[in-house]
């Protein structure tokens, strides 16, 4: 794969190993046994990089008042997934007070890592871009790096061999010249990286321009591949989702899904008893409110369009409940008079979608995936945005990328995530969301 930033590689390694030492030195007196020892170690740091990578510390995003508490906050959760074994096979204050100074002192030594960073990132010259292609994709592209500081990059301008595109140029972006053009400009800006961002295929001629005027060590990209490495979205093209078809078909594809589904059930079937106390609890408080039914069903769309009835605890008054309100894509202002107010609760915390585990269980729904809509919605979009049913290639999910990254994007952006979460998927990815999105609903942040 190719390595957006070897600065981030650095990142992970330079942490690896603080947060190997601060538990070594916090733990070297008290656990006895090389063997136990070596155990507790490698649990805390198991625990500790899940959760950086689930919380995206692994890519490129700024630094600032709001990543210091993420940090703070993984670091937290990490500490108490790292403890509950350690408590429960001594439970013990000074176990207790050892899980927390460890937790400050890999959030400290993290936190200063992440501040150096910041100021040599400040301090390094950006690295010069070029964009072969000025048409639509090209200026997405350029607009989308000028809105991503972090990355450290200049777009210096383009080249286009379209004569009308030179002639209507309306970009704030220089057009440099022709393809022929490649060798002198490169030369001439210091370009180190090359963006491809030319819609139709490029005849030999060109090609030859580019493999003669392109040095060797100038990274170069397609403007579809960079688009996902910095926006973490699909970009959604006619020639993309055919990519997209031939990853979805090839046996390894079949292999994942079977893996999958033993993962779902057994991880619905978890989920269910672990939530059970707050599942009692949400029936009783539901009923004592008007006295209506429990549940919710509403008509989604699920894998291949096949609609399937999802289930919910109930969080409307019984006269107010509208079978065409879809809150998967209408945000409910938290005053609503519609939502009962041990409802409102429920809400915040999505406590009101623990029964579509039952959906799981029947195999209508993923614990990961794209989150399913009603039909109207979905025949409504697919009229209007192209290869929008493609995002019903897998199950609908409980959870999805989407919600972990957007709490309310319109369609094409949800289309863009979803197709990204469908081509990247992987076992360790969607554990990875899924941790991610327990963390957002605890703090109250996933709407």
């Amino acid at each position: 794969m190719t390595v957006l930033s070897k600065s981030s590689c650095a990142l992970t390694v330079i942490d690896a190993v603080i947060i190997t030492l601060v538990t070594m030195f916090t733990f070297v007196s008290f656990v006895s046994g090389l063997i136990p020892f070596i155990a507790t170690v490698l649990w805390v740091f198991a625990a500790t990089v899940s959760v950086l990578y689930a919380k995206k510390f692994y890519s490129i995003k700024k630094f600032g008042f709001k990543e210091t508490y993420l940090l703070f906050e993984a670091i937290t959760v990490s500490t108490v997934i790292a403890g509950i074994p350690l408590l429960l096979i001594g439970f013990n204050t000074v176990t207790f007070l050892l899980l927390t100074l460890n937790a400050i002192g890999i959030f400290t030594g993290l936190l200063i890592v992440r501040l150096v960073y910041r100021l040599i990132n400040k301090r390094k010259a950006p690295k010069n871009v070029l964009i072969v292609g000025a048409g639509q994709d090209g200026k997405m592209i350029a607009e989308e790096i000028q809105v991503h500081p972090e990355l450290n990059m200049r777009v210096v301008g383009f080249l286009d061999d379209n004569m009308n595109t030179l002639e209507d140029e309306d970009s704030s972006v220089p057009i440099l010249g022709l393809t022929c053009d490649s060798d002198a400009v490169i030369k001439d800006n210091n370009v180190k990286v090359v963006i491809i961002a030319v819609k139709s295929r490029m005849d030999s001629v060109i090609l030859t321009d580019l493999v003669k005027g392109i040095p060797l060590g100038v990274k170069v990209w397609r403007m579809p591949k960079f688009y996902e490495k910095i926006a973490h979205k699909y970009f959604v093209s006619k020639m993309t989702v055919n990519w997209l078809f031939y990853a979805c078909v090839r046996k390894k594809a079949l292999l994942f899904a079977y893996i999958k589904r033993l993962c779902d059930i057994i991880a619905s079937i978890a989920i269910m008893l672990v939530t059970l106390p707050l599942t009692i609890i949400a029936a009783i408080g539901i009923k004592l409110s008007d006295l209506g039914p429990v549940f919710f069903f509403q008509t989604r769309i699920g894998k291949f369009g096949q609609p399937f009835k999802m289930i919910k605890f109930r969080t409307m008054y019984q006269d107010k409940v509208e079978d065409d309100f879809d809150d998967d894509l209408t945000e409910v202002e938290a005053n609503d008079k519609r939502i009962i107010p041990f409802g409102r609760i429920l809400r915040k915390f999505h406590i009101d979608e623990l029964p579509q585990m039952i959906n799981v269980l029947r195999g209508e729904m993923s614990i990961v995936g794209p989150r399913p809509v009603r039909e109207e919605v979905y025949y409504e979009n697919k009229e209007k945005i192209a290869f929008w049913e493609c995002r019903n290639w897998v199950r609908p999910g409980w959870c999805g990328w989407q919600q972990v990254n957007c709490c309310n994007p319109d369609a094409e952006e949800r289309l863009e995530y979803d197709l990204y979460y469908i081509k990247h998927r992987n076992t360790l990815w969607e554990f990875a969301i899924l941790i991610q999105y327990i963390i957002k609903v605890f703090s109250g942040r996933c709407k």
